[in-house]
């Protein structure tokens, strides 16, 4: 079998292990839906009058923390995938089954995740259906080559970030402290549920070694206030640092982390 084969095969079995849970998949819906109400009904609290926070990106609260949440959900995607793929296989005991696959480390990463990223892709589209039909939200200025390109380039840093975090999965099962790091502070304090400038400095210190805040900051200033590559290129020329250190490193590190599992004889157990 081909390696384009091989990665359709995966998709094929995440697809059809995803159908047969029809509830989850609609709750999951109602759930997405009922938190971007929760965010609306905050910004209807305040009248949709623009904090001082928010003057740069030119939007409203609920403006800004839709298309963060969206933009987040998907490039997110990259963060969680290979771990919890990785996890999964682990404990259905199918682990070394699929790195005996001819495929690559880099194939094999991309195989194990694409499901995740078509469904996410699904999900963007719920999302933007729910934002035109339901919140009536529009965004006139938007500046959607710019938003592209920092789309490409923080999906490819935070794939880099799921890569180097299922490192921990392959070699301490459980334990796996970077994303623990990414699920409770990457939203937290990277301009997420609100502009960075509200936190203090010290804070704000520690948002700034996180790739996040500059991907949401350049995408809600291309999304909200039209702005070109020009205006943003402080924030893509740390997007692609970011991206030439991590990718390359996190792939490396993946196969020492295969490697070791095999040596120690590791990668059956869970």
């Amino acid at each position: 079998m081909t390696a384009a084969g091989v990665i359709a095969a995966f998709i094929r079995r995440d697809f059809l292990a995803e159908r047969s849970y029809r509830l989850s998949f609609a709750l999951g819906a109602l759930a997405t839906l009922a938190n971007l109400a929760v965010f609306y009904f905050i910004g209807e609290l305040f009248g949709g009058a623009m904090a001082p926070g928010l003057e740069p990106y030119k939007a409203a609260y609920f403006p800004y923390v839709f298309t963060a949440l969206a933009f987040f959900g998907y490039i997110g995607t990259g963060a969680g995938s290979y771990a919890g793929r990785l996890r999964q296989e682990q404990t259905q005991g199918t682990l070394e089954a699929v790195l005996s696959t001819p495929l690559g480390v880099p194939r094999l990463l991309a195989a194990m995740s694409a499901w995740n990223f078509l469904f996410a892709t699904f999900e963007l589209s719920v999302y933007a259906l729910a934002g035109a039909f339901i919140f009536k939200l529009r965004l006139p200025a938007a500046n959607w080559p710019a938003a592209a390109l920092v789309f490409v380039l923080s999906a490819a840093c935070f794939a880099a970030l799921g890569i180097l975090s299922s490192c921990f999965v392959m070699l301490f099962k459980r334990g796996n402290p970077l994303a623990w790091v990414l699920n409770n502070f990457e939203g937290l304090l990277g301009g997420v549920y609100f502009p960075v400038a509200v936190l203090p400095a010290w804070l704000l210190g520690v948002s700034k070694l996180l790739p996040v805040t500059y991907a949401v900051r350049a995408f809600q200033l291309a999304v909200h206030g039209g702005a070109g590559p020009a205006k943003i290129k402080g924030d893509l020329l740390a997007l692609a640092a970011f991206d030439l250190v991590l990718i390359p490193a996190a792939v490396w590190l993946f196969g020492l982390a295969v490697n070791r599992a095999r040596r120690t004889g590791t990668l059956g157990e869970y």
